[in-house]
């Protein structure tokens, strides 16, 4: 049989009923129906009826079953896939599962991994992206949060560029599940290669935890067909996709996939620890401050492109004026040839940044100084940890220099710049302050306005929230 995917058949698909499997671990088979509440259901491995139940109501109007599955830990051993039928014979829509393990770590597939993993769930930057190439900081950091957050044995990308039947062959027969790790991959241009290939032939589950749409402003997105393949084939092998808000959220649902739930991004959970609290001082106490930094813009991230680049700079000046002040840097290539001291490239960094009027003759001086003695850039997630838990407060652009500063007990403030910001904000009730506000008023003011109690109460709810969506989708976690 020929191996490259474009010659074989599509999958057979079974006669659609009205329900679905969601998720099966050695224990117990969840799904939902849309018929009678009473109605019996059986999980059937092959022809063999393994578990059966009925169906009662559930809170949000779907009937639901929960049927316990005696022989799950021999089928789990077996990977033998299971579906779910009435008990007059009609197969459920949803596909057949391979139950998910239960007291032992998984074998996780990643779909677009964003970083070299290490000591098996810390992850670093790939060495190619640190000469002359963007490094997407936020993309490694939100990668090793998740990873963190799982319990598994083994990982290993999932192959969606040149994809071939033996590979996947290979994924379930020995895999658990596949994740896609949290970014902004909702939205008209995602490339996501060959995936649907892929995803329609794999038996494991697929999930997402802590996706988001990318847009400025909320607007309506229609995602064009192959993207949208790829979501309905992410939602037909979970219980829910994870978004981090409710636009995202939103955004699915106006694109027909219905089984989302807000979860937030896994970079706040990344210290796992549920009753996490802020390490706050009074606001003339405030002294070592980190200040992340977003020059690298567009369009497409920025309402007011030269508001957004003026308001930043100011800022900078003004902390390094009043504070102890450390610039976090997260990719972009002159501010990282200084803070790595890369002196055969700082000199072109310096021409580019005065073509651009970032330095002009009014300010250079003192951001020369700045650039050479207080830019800070992390090449993993574990050295940012330990250098944000030395900080009294952060502020910035970066979603990825505030929620990890979050994750580790350090008081921050996200500047509101675009829409993926300020659901973030919303979803985790992060303090959120104007671009206006950064610019006109005192920065100790918007520290001492900060609704640090309102985080603290939402983090140990969203913790909750993103446990729970795990474990509904069955995988096994470490939260």
């Amino acid at each position: 049989m020929p191996d490259a995917l474009t010659e074989l058949p599509p999958p057979a698909r079974r006669p659609i009923a009205a329900g679905r499997l969601e998720t099966v671990t050695a224990r117990q088979a969840i799904g939902q129906f849309a018929g009678r509440a009473g109605t019996g259901i059986e999980i059937v491995s092959g022809d063999r009826v393994v578990g059966s139940g009925t169906v009662a109501p559930g809170p949000d109007g779907l009937q639901r079953f929960a049927i316990p599955l005696p022989e799950g830990e021999a089928l789990a051993g077996s990977r033998s896939p299971l579906r779910a039928r009435t008990v007059d014979g009609r197969d459920l829509s949803g596909l057949e599962r391979v139950p998910l393990p239960v007291g032992r770590p998984a074998k996780a597939l990643v779909m677009i991994p964003a970083g070299q993993v290490y000591d098996h769930d810390k992850a670093r930057l790939y060495e190619k992206t640190l000469t002359g190439t963007y490094a997407n900081i936020g993309d490694m950091m939100v990668y090793e949060s998740t990873l963190r957050m799982f319990d598994f044995s083994a990982l290993r990308p999932l192959e969606i560029t040149e994809p071939t039947q033996s590979r996947i062959d290979l994924y379930n027969a020995e895999y658990d599940f596949v994740f896609l790790r949290g970014s902004n991959f909702i939205h008209e241009s995602t490339n996501f290669r060959r995936a649907t290939e892929v995803l329609d032939r794999l038996k494991i589950p697929v999930i997402a935890a802590g996706v988001g749409a990318q847009a400025v402003t909320r607007r309506k997105i229609v995602l064009p067909p192959e993207p949208l393949r790829v979501w309905n084939a992410i939602a037909d092998r979970c219980a829910t996709i994870g978004v981090r808000g409710a636009y995202s959220a939103e955004v699915l649902w106006d694109n027909g996939i219905r089984n989302v739930e807000v979860v937030g991004c896994p970079s706040i959970f990344r210290a796992r620890d549920p009753e996490m609290r802020l390490r706050r001082v009074a606001p003339d106490a405030v002294k070592k401050v980190a200040f992340s930094l977003r020059r690298e813009t567009g369009h497409n991230y920025s309402r007011n492109v030269a508001d957004y680049l003026s308001v930043q700079k100011a800022t900078m000046l003004r902390l390094d004026r009043e504070t102890d002040l450390t610039v976090t840097v997260h990719g972009e290539l002159e501010e990282r040839a200084f803070a790595l001291r890369q002196e055969d490239r700082i000199e072109a960094a310096t021409e580019e940044l005065r073509r651009r009027r970032w330095f002009t003759p009014e300010d250079e001086e003192q951001m020369l100084r700045i650039y050479r003695d207080r830019l800070f850039f992390y090449k993993t997630g574990q050295e940012y940890d330990d250098f944000v838990r030395q900080q009294d407060m952060t502020i910035g652009y970066r979603v990825h220099g505030v929620l990890p500063a979050l994750a580790n007990g350090t008081p921050s403030i996200l500047v509101d710049y675009d829409e993926r910001s300020a659901e973030l904000a919303n979803t985790h009730r992060i303090p959120l302050v104007t671009e206006e506000d950064l610019r006109d008023r005192p920065w100790r003011e918007l520290y001492a306005e900060a609704r640090f109690d309102a985080f603290e109460e939402e983090f140990r709810w969203g913790y909750a929230r993103m446990k729970a969506h795990l474990d509904r989708n069955g995988i096994p976690n470490r939260m």
